[in-house]
């Protein structure tokens, strides 16, 4: 042979070479294409041909044992695809769980287990492989094996406690167990608990998550738990309320300055911004009244509550203070007040009543016309069975048109 020829020939060769390639990688493209058309129908007759085209994908065997297990066909035929798809894929932890799974409902234990194990061997990392698998192990009753993996669960994916928590609580029933081997050392992840136990009026386990928060001195938003206090209130703990607001001041400065002193009333001249929880103000929109802070007018500082009336009969302003007091004593109230141009035959009163019951305890007199800055004095005494009082702005009576403008200022309410 010509020597000169041999170059041609060589690339003659790689040219055949990669047109081979070429041709094997086209025709692999095209019977994948069609494997997963006919795949697509869900049908087991089209994932079977799917399976012929390809034989060597994981995919088809796992759909074709999930279609055969869903459709109570075969479980026989769904454990021997299923098998298939990890001996061709035995790193997805997926089809281990999904294994296990029919396993399960066949009676086989001891093969479900070592499906779940081989699930967490594959993807020892996956969150969601590891919660599923800790499932496995709380059902079979070893939950030694699965509260340490919902833990791992929850360390790498938070998101997952609103599904992972009420499975957990529903079989262990101990929040300091929880608390011990699942939840992580993150106030958001035991905030989420402590919702799932006050929304099951679950108060003594819910108390014993709120002292672990209170104990771990990690700082949170406390808005976060501002739902548990509302909570108490439901359920008339005046105690924890009292206490545990004070509890959550100690963990967050910014709200030292609605803790109550010698003025029982917190945040009394609206300087602070409104928290709408807690000890604060709670504030509600009411009918034909407009309310709002005026930062123009104040009796002193630089703020006050604003209070416009549009001529219509009108009750509960929608402003409530909740005030813990001492049942069976003497209590001083006062507040400033203006007006502008009142005109009904029943003004604005502040009421203070049972939290509770909603007897009435204080009652002051109307304000009426147009006046400057005064100041409105009383007392009260507190009966026996009352713990918490509510400061109200009403009308009463209620049934008559009023139209103007009030302004109140520094409120307070001390013990004689």
């Amino acid at each position: 042979m010509n020597l000169t020829n041999r170059p041609l020939l060589r690339n003659a060769c790689l040219v055949l070479i990669c047109l081979g390639t070429l041709s094997i990688y086209i025709a692999r493209v095209v019977r994948v294409y069609l494997a997963q058309r006919s795949a697509d129908s869900s049908q087991v007759e089209g994932v079977e041909r799917a399976i012929r085209l390809v034989p060597d994908d994981a995919e088809f065997p796992h759909l074709l044992g999930l279609l055969l297990s869903a459709s109570d066909q075969d479980d026989d035929r769904a454990i021997v695809n299923l098998r298939k798809a990890v001996s061709l894929n035995p790193n997805n932890g997926r089809y281990w769980l999904d294994l296990a799974s029919l396993y399960q409902v066949t009676g086989n234990v001891e093969k479900q287990n070592e499906a779940v194990q081989s699930a967490l061997d594959a993807e020892p990392g996956n969150p969601e492989v590891a919660a599923e698998a800790a499932q496995y192990f709380l059902v079979a009753g070893d939950p030694g094996r699965a509260l340490p993996l919902f833990r791992q669960a929850l360390e790498q994916n938070p998101q997952a406690a609103t599904a992972i928590l009420p499975l957990c609580w529903r079989e262990t029933r101990d929040a300091n167990l929880l608390l011990a081997t699942v939840i992580p050392a993150k106030p958001e992840i035991q905030l989420t608990f402590l919702r799932m136990l006050a929304e099951q009026k679950e108060t003594t386990a819910a108390a014993q998550v709120w002292q672990h928060l209170v104990a771990s001195h990690r700082p949170f938003p406390p808005r976060l738990s501002f739902f548990y206090f509302d909570y108490l209130l439901k359920e008339h703990d005046v105690a924890s309320f009292d206490r545990d607001w004070h509890e959550l001041a100690a963990l967050s400065p910014d709200l030292q300055a609605y803790l109550p002193n010698g003025n029982l009333v917190v945040n009394a001249g609206f300087e602070q911004p409104l928290l709408d929880a807690g000890f604060d103000w709670r504030y509600e929109p009411a009918d034909h009244v407009a309310a709002g802070i005026d930062d123009h007018v104040a009796h002193s500082g630089t703020r006050s509550l604003s209070l416009s009336y549009d001529g219509s009969p009108a009750y509960d302003a929608g402003w409530t203070q909740f005030v813990p007091v001492q049942s069976n004593a003497d209590y001083e109230f006062s507040a400033w007040i203006k007006s502008d141009n009142v005109t009904t035959s029943s003004g604005p009163r502040i009421a203070v009543v049972d939290a509770f019951t909603g007897s009435s305890l204080l009652l002051t007199d109307d304000v009426l016309d147009t006046h400057p800055w005064q100041e409105i004095k009383a007392t009260l005494r507190v009966p026996a069975d009352t713990g918490l009082v509510a400061l109200r702005i009403v009308r009463a009576p209620a049934n008559t048109r009023i139209r103007g403008r009030v302004w109140i200022d520094d409120l307070r309410l001390a013990k004689r």
